[in-house]
C-alpha cells in the first residue's frame, strides 16, 4: 500500500473514531502552559517530522498528521500533568504532541523560508492509532507567515512548498532543544542539518 493510501485510510479512521471537533476543542479550557515550557517524562506523541494534509473540516487554519509515540524525556508548553495519556471508555487513547530529539539522529533539520505552509504541533490533541500503538492522528495548527524548520524533507527544499510539515519557528526550536539539551546534560544538540539551514543550537 502506498504511504499516502495509507495516511488517508488512518485519517478516515481517526475522524471516524474520535471526531474532533475543532469548535468543541477551542470551548475547552487549554492545558496550563509555562512562558518557558516544561521538561517531562511520559509517553507523549512526536510529530518533528510528520506529513500534514489539511483538514477537511477547515483547511484553511487547521491540518491533520501522522505522528509517532515515544516514552521518555519530552518538551512542552504544557505542564506535565496535563501531558498524561487518557483512554476513553472506547479504548481510544489522547495524547498531546510535544517535542524530543528522537528523531534527530536520523533526519537532520531542514530549513524554509516565510510564505510556505507548515503545521504547529506542539501541545496539539492526538489520538493513538488503535491498530498500532506507536503511530498517531494529531490535528495541528497551519502556519503561513513565518520562516521554520523541520525534520521532514530529507533536505528537499522543494518540499517547502507543498509539505505542510510540521515544525517550528527557529527560536522556538532553539528554546526548546536548548532545554532538552540541559534535561540530558548534553554540550552539542545531536541534531544534523541540511546544508544552508541556520537553526544552531550550541553556540
Amino acid at each position: 500500500m502506498k504511504k499516502h493510501s495509507f495516511l488517508f485510510i488512518m485519517i478516515l479512521i481517526a475522524l471516524a473514531l474520535i471526531g474532533f471537533n475543532t469548535a468543541a476543542e477551542e470551548g475547552k479550557p487549554k492545558p496550563p502552559q509555562s512562558s518557558e515550557g516544561n521538561i517531562c517524562s511520559n509517553e507523549y506523541v512526536l510529530c518533528t517530522s510528520a506529513p500534514c494534509i489539511p483538514d477537511p473540516r477547515n483547511p484553511d487554519s487547521n491540518a491533520i498528521c501522522q505522528c509517532d509515540v515515544n516514552k521518555g524525556l519530552n518538551f512542552g508548553m504544557s505542564a506535565c500533568k496535563a501531558r498524561i495519556p487518557v483512554t476513553h471508555s472506547t479504548g481510544v487513547k489522547k495524547v498531546l504532541s510535544t517535542f524530543s530529539f528522537a528523531q534527530a539522529p536520523t533526519k537532520p533539520v531542514l530549513s524554509c523560508p516565510e510564505g510556505k505552509p507548515w503545521t504547529d504541533c506542539l501541545d496539539q490533541p492526538c489520538i493513538v492509532d488503535p491498530m498500532n500503538p506507536l503511530k498517531a492522528i494529531c490535528t495541528c495548527k497551519i502556519v503561513r507567515d513565518q520562516p521554520f524548520v523541520t525534520f521532514g524533507g530529507d533536505c528537499v527544499t522543494l518540499t517547502c512548498d507543498t509539505g505542510y510539515w510540521s515544525g517550528a519557528t527557529v527560536g522556538s526550536y532553539i528554546g526548546a532543544s536548548r532545554q532538552l539539551m540541559k534535561a540530558f546534560g548534553l554540550d552539542q544538540t545531536p541534531a544534523k542539518y541540511c546544508a544552508g539551514t541556520k537553526a544552531k543550537v550550541s553556540e
